[in-house]
């Protein structure tokens, strides 16, 4: 009887051993394992498309970063479109408290006119019209709960908060020239120097403090109050308070600044709300 050399009597003795076990070889374990994925590949795929149609479907419809980008054109459009729909809010509350604004800075002003007082009438419309302007920043910017449709339009918070101040500062102007034209109907004489110096130029430092503080603190009282507190800084005093320390004080710090000075600083004010308007609203929505 023939010896087997060692290593395969060895080899041999340990498959007899493993087959008496009923223990499979390795091979034969991984090819169990990965019939048994096969198995459950083509369970899972049974209703899966061939990959022919896959491959053909993939060639007819062609990847979006292969495909040609949008004209600038086609861009600003739909920005635009994103953007003018958000004016749907503005109606709601704005227009309302611009009607108020209005008729109130014409009964002021006729009052002014007939009453003995030392308030000049341009200057008492002008005041009023800088108030209802600080209020119809704060109603279209601000809400009590924080808005989350600004943050889901592409166009972002800085568009919409954009689109809204200039609505708003186009609406405050049509008020402004219907009050004027309602009191000089009414007989009041209105000075049109005076009444730019007093109205138009701070508009736009009155406006822009008050939508600042609603863009961040989301609440339009906050935003009206600081609006309505920054008008003697901005607005030409009154000749009742010329006089006072306080009125020479702040008629100083406007002849520093100038006309345009005050402008400028308005700008500046919108123009920083505008661009902080993702900071806070993302910061509103976490303190929510």
């Amino acid at each position: 009887m023939s010896k087997l050399p060692r290593r395969e009597s060895d080899s041999a003795f340990r498959r007899t051993d493993s087959d008496r076990r009923g223990v499979k070889p390795p091979d034969s374990q991984a090819n169990a394992l990965r019939d048994a994925l096969r198995c459950q590949e083509a369970e899972f795929a049974a209703g899966a498309p061939a990959f022919a149609s896959v491959a053909a479907r993939i060639r007819k419809e062609p990847s979006r970063i292969d495909a040609a980008p949008w004209t600038a054109a086609k861009s600003l459009r739909v920005a635009g479109e994103l953007a003018l729909s958000q004016l749907r809010i503005v109606p709601q509350t704005v227009l309302p408290a611009a009607l108020i604004v209005t008729a109130a800075a014409v009964i002021g002003a006729s009052m002014a006119r007939y009453a003995d007082s030392l308030l000049d009438a341009t200057w008492l419309l002008s005041m009023i019209l800088l108030v209802g302007a600080a209020l119809t920043a704060t109603l279209a910017l601000a809400s009590e709960r924080p808005d989350s449709i600004a943050l889901a339009t592409p166009v972002g918070p800085q568009t919409v908060t954009l689109v809204r101040l200039a609505a708003v500062l186009c609406i405050d102007a049509a008020s402004g020239i219907a009050a004027c034209a309602a009191a000089s109907l009414a007989g009041v004489p209105i000075d049109l120097g005076a009444l730019a110096s007093a109205w138009l130029v701070p508009l736009a430092a009155v406006s822009g403090a008050s939508a600042f503080i609603a863009v961040w603190t989301g609440s339009s009282w906050a935003g009206s109050i600081v609006g309505a507190a920054s008008i003697p800084v901005v607005a030409p005093v009154a000749h009742a308070a010329a006089d006072s320390g306080i009125g020479l004080l702040i008629a100083g710090l406007q002849g520093a600044l100038g006309p345009v000075g005050i402008v400028v600083f308005g700008i500046a004010l919108l123009a920083a709300t505008v661009c902080s308007a993702r900071r806070a609203a993302v910061a509103r929505m976490q303190a929510a």
